[in-house]
């Protein structure tokens, strides 16, 4: 009785230990896997912020760019203005000096129509003495009086006389016309004279301020194309502190990202260990039910010794000490970092991957136990078996399964088939190696 109770305890701890290891190892999978869910998503919101600050980051520099050239624009055209603006200081000056001319040429011609009015005066005498001589001669007939004076003359001398004497006014009437002929063409001269300096100086005057109009007109339209640079160099100035802070909004969103994946790492860590205590513990089990096995076919046998009887008990395979490929099929993408085929984005590439057909059986790659067989977003159909000594072999992207939880598998055993489930492009095993928790390169163990 007491061996049968023995044997019923073994059993028990048989085929009770592992569903209990499997689930627990499980559920911390899950964990982990939602949590490398967490991390692949974070990383893809970390490598968006930096290509937006990249983005940012050359629309920052061509706004650097644009206010340096803005700001010498501006210095040109503070140079152009100022040189304007000497210019218009000598242009005022000239009209300054001119218009001292133009006062003094004044002055002048009041002091020149002082003589005109004067020789203008002499000229009307002139003009009056022509005017009573004449009339005076009309008067008296003067040229029956002339040849009647020579008439009447008693000697050759006094006819002489005479005629000298008629002579001499007569010359002397020439002589005022003369002068007023001389006065009339002076004062014409003199007005002319002072009209063409009085012109000159007006045109000159008048040319000046036009040139300074000009510059006056120039220079506004300098300060206009300034006042609208230093607007577009504000806007500038506004548009790259506002890029700025986008990019130290980044900066801080990325912290925060980094930090996140950081915390979600360490906890991965702590579930890593607690999955490695979880094997060791189930390894210690696993000895103590082998120990157990052991001692119920002992006692089977004694009790079948005792019987009379025996009963052949068949030796347990054993188990394979290397490493076979899960699948046969050319590797199409090792381990290590790669573009990844979906979010295009570089990224660590855990295990390897085989390129095969639908429904290509999957063969485990060493004996152990299935610890872990379900869906997951990324991996889709995957399984996970446990080999002994903290390592474990990873089948992802199944079409469906051949094991289940807890069941012990054999080397080249086939425990699902190739499929596209979960983030894939195509059917292919992806097929990782762990040791204790920590991915390895399936090329060194699988050759």
């Amino acid at each position: 009785m007491k061996k049968k109770i023995t044997m019923f305890l073994v059993t028990t701890l048989l085929t009770a230990s592992v569903p209990v290891f499997a689930v627990n190892t499980g559920d911390i999978k899950d964990q982990v896997n939602d949590n490398n869910e967490k991390i692949d998503v974070l990383e893809q919101e970390k490598s968006d912020l930096q290509k937006n600050k990249k983005v940012i980051n050359s629309e920052l520099n061509s706004i650097l760019e644009e206010i340096k050239n803005t700001s010498n624009s501006i210095t040109n055209l503070n140079s152009s203005i100022q040189s304007k603006e000497e210019n218009i200081r000598i242009k005022t000056d000239e009209i300054a000096e001119m218009i001292l001319k133009i006062q003094e040429i004044e002055a002048d011609i009041v002091v020149q129509k002082e003589r005109i009015s004067e020789q203008e005066e002499e000229l009307r005498k002139q003009e009056e003495l022509l005017a009573s001589r004449v009339r005076a001669a009309y008067k008296s007939n003067s040229v029956n009086n002339i040849i009647f004076t020579l008439i009447e003359s008693t000697s050759i001398v006094d006819f002489t006389e005479r005629l000298s004497f008629i002579e001499r006014m007569v010359s002397k009437d020439h002589e005022i016309m003369e002068l007023i002929d001389s006065i009339i063409s002076t004062l014409e001269v003199e007005r002319e004279k002072l009209e063409a300096s009085q012109n000159a100086a007006s045109e000159i005057k008048l040319s000046l301020e036009q040139d300074r109009v000009t510059l006056e007109d120039e220079k506004s339209s300098l300060e206009r194309q300034k006042a609208t640079l230093e607007r577009e160099l504000d806007n500038q100035k506004s548009l790259e502190v506002e890029k700025k802070a986008l990019l130290d909004g980044l900066s801080a969103e990325e912290r925060r990202i980094a930090n996140d994946i950081g915390d979600i790492m360490e906890e991965n860590a702590a579930l890593e260990a607690e999955i490695q205590k979880l094997i060791r513990e189930a390894q210690e089990t696993a000895r103590r039910e082998e120990e157990a096995r052991r001692a119920a076919e002992e006692a089977k046998k004694q009790e079948e010794s005792q019987n009379g009887g025996s009963v052949s008990v068949p030796e347990a395979p054993k188990p394979s000490t290397g490493y076979i490929r899960p699948v046969n099929g050319r590797i199409t993408s090792p381990y290590g970092y790669r573009v990844h085929p979906v979010y295009g984005d570089r990224r660590f590439h855990t295990g390897v991957d085989y390129a095969a057909g639908y429904g290509v059986p999957v063969v485990s790659t060493k004996s152990g136990t299935v610890i872990l067989a379900k869906y997951h977003a990324s991996y889709g159909n995957y399984m996970i078996v446990d080999h002994g000594d903290g390592i474990a072999s990873l089948y992802a992207h199944l079409s469906g399964f051949a094991a289940s939880y807890g069941q012990k598998v054999s080397q080249g055993q086939t425990i699902g088939y190739i499929g596209s489930t979960g983030t894939s492009t195509g059917p292919h095993l992806h097929f990782e190696i762990r040791v204790n928790g920590v991915h390895r390169n399936p090329s060194d163990y699988v050759k």
